[in-house]
């Protein structure tokens, strides 16, 4: 269980919403809670993934140059769409 205090603008929202859809605030609160929740994992994933990234380019220096992703990137939507550049 969990019970959390809202400021009285952001209760009184909360509370409208609830009536406008026939749901408890319980429900919409639930809903949210579990929304940011999956936004901050994701975020946190990618962080790991930055980091992970890194160590590896440091340890190795292998890149892509700024020059092949731009080429690629501009045959977007082209009849000559270029495939992702590789290290």
């Amino acid at each position: 269980m969990l019970g959390v205090r809202l400021e009285t603008e952001l209760e009184s929202r909360l509370t409208a919403l609830a009536e406008r859809t026939h749901r408890s605030k319980s429900y919409h609160a639930k809903v949210a809670l579990a929304r940011y929740i999956e936004q901050e994992e994701a975020k946190e994933k990618a962080d790991r993934e930055s980091l992970i990234r890194w160590e590896a380019y440091k340890e190795n220096g292998e890149s892509i140059s700024n020059k092949s992703v731009i080429n690629w990137l501009d045959s977007w939507g082209t009849d000559q769409e270029k495939s992702c550049p590789e290290k």
